[in-house]
């Protein structure tokens, strides 16, 4: 595994091309993902991590739910691996997985935004988001 691992680093250090577009992917990644993060922040209840949990948005045409659900879930996926990238990198990777976690479905969801939104500079980080995008702070009971 790891001798792969080496093999992989010398291939992308010897071929320049691949190497190019890589640092050109991070970057248009890095650019989407903090012009998203605003807009998808202010999009969130005010009240979404109040007492009690709320009923997810349910098309009533199973096409259009089946085709939001897995929209939905591509685009949360991308937050939370664009969220592990940034945590390796300046940038605020806690907010992207915060934010892939509530688009996402997955079993004990709701608890762990929970318990990430109660730590005050993930909190303090999604505010300051929400402002930028123009929407109230949250409201944590």
């Amino acid at each position: 595994m790891i001798d792969s691992i080496f093999e992989l680093i010398d291939y992308i250090t010897n071929n320049p091309a691949i190497l190019g577009w890589i640092v050109f992917g991070s970057f248009v990644y890095l650019v989407a993902f903090l012009l998203l993060m605003p807009f998808i922040a202010s999009k969130i209840p005010a009240d979404y991590f109040g007492a009690e949990q709320k009923k997810p948005y349910a098309p009533k045409n199973l096409i259009l739910y089946v085709v939001y659900k897995v929209l939905k879930n591509l685009i949360g996926l991308l937050f939370v691996v664009g969220g592990l990238l940034l945590l390796l990198t300046p940038g605020q990777g806690i907010l992207g997985i915060l934010i892939g976690s509530l688009l996402l479905e997955y079993p004990g969801k709701y608890r762990f935004q929970r318990w990430l939104i109660g730590k005050k500079p993930v909190l303090d980080g999604l505010n300051w988001l929400r402002k930028i995008g123009g929407a109230e702070p949250l409201q944590i009971q």
